[in-house]
C-alpha cells in the first residue's frame, strides 16, 4: 500500500472511530425512532379538523394532561405540550417546556419531527430544531426513551395518496419543510433546500417519477398558483394555496391520529409519555386526550 493512500485509510478509519465514539457518548444525535400505535376508534373519532374548530377550542389550554388513562396501568400518564414553533433558545416558552417535562418525570418522551444529525456542544438544539431539539436534550440528558410521533413518510403518502394525485402528494410533501422553514428566514439557496426534500420524497412508493426534477415544481407552481407568491416566498403560517391547504389538513389529520395512536400504545404498556407539539395540534387532539381520562366515582 502506498503511503499516501495509508494515510488516507488510517484518516478515514480515524473519522469512524471517533464519530462511533460521539454516537456512544450521546455527543452525536442521530433521528429518533418510529413508534408505532393505534387507537380505539371511539378515541380517533373525537379528534377535530381545522374546519370544526371553534375559536372556544383555539383559545384553550395547551397542555394537556392524563393520569391512569382509561385502559391503562395505574402508573401511566400522558402529557402533550403545545408550543408555538421557535428557534428562539431564549424562548421563555422553553423555561416552562423544562419545567413541565421535569416535574412530570416521563418515561418516554416524543417530539414533532425527524429532527436530525446535531453535534452537542458545537449545535445549539433549539437553533436548529426549535422546540423538539429542546426537548430532545431533556431527554437524551436524562437517558429517558426518545421517539417521533410521527407516521413514517411512506406511511403518510399511502394515506393522501388515497385522495390526492401522486404529482399533487409529491409537491407538497417536497415543499412542506422548506415553507414551515421560511417562518424563520428565506434560506439563501432554495433550490438546494428543496431539491434535497425532493429527491427523497421522489423515492416513496406512489410517488416514483411524480416530480422527476426542480424544473417540474416550477412548472406545476406556475400552472396551479397563478396569481399567488412564487414557492419560494411562501411560508405556511398562515396557510397553504389552493389545493395545498386540502392537502396540509388531511395529512394533519393523519398525524393527529398516528400521534393519539401512539400515546394510547404507550400508556397502554404503563409508560409516563410526554409529548411535545406544535400549538395548532392540541385543540384537535383535546376531545381525544379527554375521552382517555378514567370516568370519576361518585359517592
Amino acid at each position: 500500500m502506498r503511503f499516501g493512500n495509508a494515510r488516507r485509510w488510517w484518516a478515514a478509519a480515524a473519522a469512524v472511530v471517533a464519530g462511533l465514539g460521539l454516537a456512544c457518548t450521546g455527543t452525536f444525535w442521530r433521528s429518533p425512532s418510529f413508534v408505532a400505535g393505534d387507537a380505539p376508534s371511539e378515541i380517533r373519532s373525537r379528534i377535530l379538523g381545522s374546519a370544526d374548530l371553534t375559536k372556544a377550542d383555539a383559545a384553550g389550554e395547551t397542555t394537556l394532561r392524563v393520569e391512569a388513562p382509561t385502559g391503562a396501568p395505574p402508573t401511566a400518564a400522558i402529557l402533550v405540550f403545545g408550543a408555538v414553533h421557535t428557534r428562539n433558545p431564549s424562548d421563555s416558552q422553553l423555561v416552562r417546556l423544562r419545567q413541565t417535562w421535569a416535574a412530570f418525570k416521563p418515561t418516554v418522551t416524543l417530539v414533532e419531527g425527524r429532527l436530525g444529525f446535531l453535534v452537542r456542544g458545537a449545535m445549539d438544539p433549539v437553533k436548529h430544531y426549535g422546540e423538539a431539539g429542546a426537548t430532545a436534550a431533556l431527554a437524551k440528558g436524562a437517558g429517558v426513551k426518545l421517539y417521533t410521533w410521527e407516521p413514517t413518510r411512506e406511511d403518510e403518502a399511502r394515506l393522501l395518496l388515497e385522495h390526492f394525485s401522486a404529482q399533487r402528494v409529491a409537491l407538497f410533501l417536497t415543499l412542506r419543510p422548506y415553507f414551515s422553514a421560511y417562518r424563520f428566514g428565506r434560506p439563501k439557496d432554495p433550490e438546494r433546500v428543496v431539491e434535497k426534500y425532493r429527491a427523497s420524497r421522489a423515492k416513496l412508493p406512489g410517488l416514483e417519477g411524480a416530480l422527476p426534477n426542480m424544473a417540474a415544481i416550477d412548472s406545476l407552481w406556475r400552472a396551479d398558483f397563478a396569481g399567488h407568491p412564487d414557492w419560494r416566498e411562501t411560508s405556511d403560517e398562515f396557510g397553504l394555496p389552493g389545493y395545498l391547504a386540502a392537502l396540509s389538513d388531511a395529512a394533519n389529520r393523519a398525524r393527529d391520529e398516528h400521534l393519539v395512536g401512539v400515546l394510547v400504545t404507550l400508556a397502554a404498556r404503563g409508560e409516563r409519555v410526554f409529548a411535545t407539539v406544535g400549538r395548532s395540534h392540541v385543540p384537535k387532539i383535546r376531545p381525544a386526550i379527554a375521552a382517555l381520562a378514567a370516568p370519576r366515582q361518585t359517592p
